[in-house]
């Protein structure tokens, strides 16, 4: 089962990203960190709602890091990351996002890496096909892209469909 996730330290990494399962008094934290995060995106992106994390939070798989640095308006919430089951029964990686100013210290990748450990089916994804530097980065993490899908979200917004497979 996909949700046998802890809290999880390295044993050989002591000083990696403590990364756990967030509990549903943490999503009025994520659900700010979410409308933060992606705030280089301009008027384009519309974060998630807070009734979204809040059933999220209890009900599909949100990984969060916290950090002693992360600001006061996302308490100790670093990071978070959103997965849940697809009615074809593969994962869906819906979303990973790190607070921009602390970002660059490898909490993205850890979260990454814990949900992609405790995957047991593929996991999906999508991504602009005009980001290389995401694709690249999902790349070095196993990802494939799976195929093209021409106005995913509006007819000028287009998005690679990505898979990992454990």
């Amino acid at each position: 089962m996909l949700y046998n996730l802890f809290v999880s330290r390295s044993a050989a990494m002591p000083d990696a990203p403590c990364i756990e399962s967030a509990v549903p008094r943490d999503f009025l934290a994520v659900a700010a960190l979410d409308r933060i995060a992606w705030l280089h995106l301009g008027d384009t992106y519309i974060p998630d709602g807070e009734h979204a994390w809040r059933v999220w939070c209890e009900y599909a798989t949100v990984l969060i890091v916290r950090h002693d640095d992360a600001p006061d308006e996302v308490g100790d919430i670093a990071g978070a990351l959103l997965m849940f089951p697809t009615d074809s029964g593969d994962l869906f990686l819906h979303k990973i996002m790190v607070h921009p100013d602390i970002r660059g210290r490898g909490l993205g990748s850890a979260l990454m890496r814990h949900a992609l450990s405790s995957a047991d089916r593929p996991v999906l994804l999508t991504v602009d096909p005009d980001n290389e530097a995401a694709i690249q980065l999902y790349r070095n993490f196993g990802f494939e892209r799976h195929r093209h899908v021409p106005g995913f979200y509006r007819e000028h917004e287009h998005r690679d469909l990505m898979i990992y497979r454990p």
